[in-house]
């Protein structure tokens, strides 16, 4: 049984698909993501792109019966990522409805890094979520230490741990966009990049 609101399916894509899949995106040209502070490429596309009716073929179809929902598109990307990105939301995207964010590891061999998703929910930015809430007895500040070393424990006692999703070759790590969510601090695991398939969802 799959948690409704995040989670991991293991195995779901061969070697060769994740090849397949990586030889199409590379072709998008390299956009640096919004904000102040690079952190990595966010090559985007959607469904009007030329690689998306590709990406339905080989990733939607699968994803929708394994999820056994409807994959309604956004905003797809490839994201290359140089620096860990810290507490987060995904909801807003400019779309009505958001639904859900999924990322697939592009990585053919284990890399140790991971998604870590939170338990809260968040509209709008972190910043305006700790104005407006209390910080937790039961809090992920003991993460400092290890996944979360990026962020600073005054952050992490608003947040506490729903499950921190290793980037497994051939899986899918899937999340509510509502969730508060970062990467882990994998530079200091000595990995310099990591690259995936990122998709933004709308339930309508």
């Amino acid at each position: 049984m799959q948690h409704k609101l995040a989670g991991q399916l293991l195995d779901v894509f061969h070697p060769k698909e994740i090849q397949s899949v990586t030889a199409a995106l590379t072709k998008l040209n390299d956009a640096p993501n919004s904000g102040k502070q690079f952190r990595a490429y966010t090559n985007g596309f959607q469904t009007t792109d030329l690689v998306y009716p590709f990406i339905k073929h080989k990733i939607l179809s699968r994803l929708e019966t394994l999820l056994d929902r409807p994959i309604r598109l956004v905003h797809g990307m490839l994201l290359k990522e140089k620096k860990p990105w810290g507490i987060h939301t995904d909801y807003a995207k400019e779309d009505i409805n958001p639904d859900m964010g999924i990322l697939i590891p592009l990585n053919s061999l284990p890399v140790n890094t991971h998604t870590v998703i939170f338990n809260e929910c968040c509209t709008n930015t972190f910043d305006t979520y700790m104005l407006n809430n209390k910080k937790l007895f039961n809090s992920a500040v003991k993460m400092h230490n290890t996944l979360l070393s990026h962020e600073t424990t005054e952050r992490l006692e608003y947040v506490s741990l729903l499950g921190a999703f290793k980037w497994l070759p051939g899986s899918v790590i899937y999340w509510d966009r509502k969730l508060l969510h970062a990467s882990d601090n994998f530079l200091k695991n000595n990995v310099t990049e990591k690259t995936a398939l990122v998709l933004f969802t709308s339930s309508q």
